[in-house]
């Protein structure tokens, strides 16, 4: 009989390497940019102006040290051979300008992004002070190890001779001599870099701030003026088939009665139908073919009148020319006069409705239409007209399109019903 080896004893998983993945994972989350940042190249995106400010901050500090340097100096400009003594003590200038700069683009693009952007506040004083530290060690350890802090300028006279005479002496420039006691000094480098380091980071934390607020207001009203030019697309589909419900009602009573009108009404139709297609998408359009529009439509009306009645629909403009380019908002003035033919009492003479326009120098328009209504008959009410949308339309438009730049003033009696409409420049 065959005895099978005992299985070998489970070993139990380390913990260590489960746990360190988990603080891993952890830190990684915690220290990750945040989602809007990663994907919005314009959030991410530093300006232009911050890199010119930062820059020229930081060489303008670059200057004020060298020119504390050249004032030793005993002739300006300096010679060659001074320049070269100099050169270590620019190179330091340098990589203090790259430790600065890099803070300045680590604040911005993760540290203000991963905290205040995602409104965790309690977490951006630890991630400044996790950004400081490596800054503190470059500035205020690193580089004064390889770099000289500053520099000692000696001139050396000129041995007296004949040939010498009137020459300058030579001038040595080497790095200044370190401290007999480090530790203070140190401590002093380090204190100062860590000033210097916390202004940058508050620098860059509220600049950032500033730009994204400033971002967000550009973004809102952006997004404000497209709500209004859906809103307003909106409206003007509403008139289209408004209108065209109105005049396919009024082709109908021509076509039921067998009239010869009907053909040259369908013809109207089609370059109305023209204008509201291809014209009338712009924002604007000239005062003339605007009346161009409003008079195929009284063209259209008055084949609803006898022969003898055409002259009861007056329209009256002044101030205007065939030519006019005053701009105004496309199919404004069509619900006003739509509206006076709808409720309006077209029996009414001489004149059945009046329409006037006027044009002042200045810019100012002035758009009026009256109409007359038919008494009621008492023992037979008039249906009610389903509509009242042309109307509610037209006043929502002219608050969008003239806000603060237009009346709208409604006047009705027993006999009459009057509109005017004024709009400012």
């Amino acid at each position: 009989m065959e005895v099978l080896p005992p299985p070998a004893p489970a070993t139990p998983s380390p913990l260590r390497p489960p746990l360190w993945r988990s603080l891993r994972a952890r830190l990684r989350e915690w220290l990750r940019p945040t989602e809007w940042s990663a994907h919005d190249p314009e959030a991410t995106l530093v300006p232009r102006w911050v890199h010119i400010l930062l820059w020229l901050w930081l060489l303008t500090i670059d200057g004020l040290k060298l020119s504390s340097i050249l004032s030793k100096l005993p002739q300006f400009p300096p010679t060659a051979p001074e320049w070269w003594g100099l050169l270590p003590q620019l190179g330091r200038y340098l990589l203090e300008d790259l430790g600065d700069a890099t803070l300045f683009y680590l604040t911005w693009r993760w540290l203000i992004p991963s905290t205040l952007g995602r409104g965790r506040v309690l977490q951006y004083i630890p991630k400044a002070a996790l950004l400081l530290l490596p800054y503190l060690a470059l500035i205020g350890w690193l580089i004064p190890q390889f770099a000289p802090s500053g520099v000692h300028v000696s001139t050396q006279k000129a041995p007296p001779s004949s040939s010498s005479q009137g020459k300058p002496g030579t001038v040595r420039i080497d790095a200044a001599k370190p401290p007999k006691s480090p530790f203070p000094d140190a401590a002093m480098r380090l204190l100062a870099a860590s000033i210097i380091g916390s202004f940058i980071i508050g620098s860059a934390s509220a600049m950032r701030i500033t730009d994204d607020y400033l971002r967000g207001q550009r973004n809102r009203r952006e997004l404000e003026r497209q709500q209004l030019l859906t809103e307003l697309a909106m409206l003007k589909t509403q008139i289209n088939p408004h209108f065209l419900f109105n005049t396919l009602n009024n082709i109908y009573s021509l076509t039921s009665r067998k009239s010869d009108k009907a053909p040259e009404a369908v013809l109207r139709l089609a370059e109305i139908m023209r204008y509201l297609l291809y014209e009338s998408s712009t924002d604007t359009v000239p005062l003339s073919r605007e009346l161009a529009h409003l008079r195929s439509f009284l063209d259209l009306q008055r084949l609803r009148l006898p022969a003898s009645a055409q002259e009861a629909v007056v329209l009256e403009v002044a101030g205007t020319n065939p030519d006019c380019v005053h701009p105004i908002a496309p199919l404004l003035l069509l619900p006003l006069v739509e509206n006076a033919f709808k409720h309006g009492d077209l029996t009414a003479r001489p004149v059945a409705v009046h329409i006037a326009l006027h044009l002042a120098p200045d810019g100012l328009l002035r758009f009026s239409v009256l109409n007359y209504v038919a008494p009621a008959d008492a023992e037979r009410p008039l249906p009610r007209q389903p509509g009242g949308v042309g109307l509610a339309n037209l006043q929502r438009r002219l608050e969008l399109l003239y806000p603060h730049r237009h009346t709208l003033d409604v006047q009705t009696t027993p006999e009459q019903h009057r509109v005017t409409l004024v709009l400012l420049p």
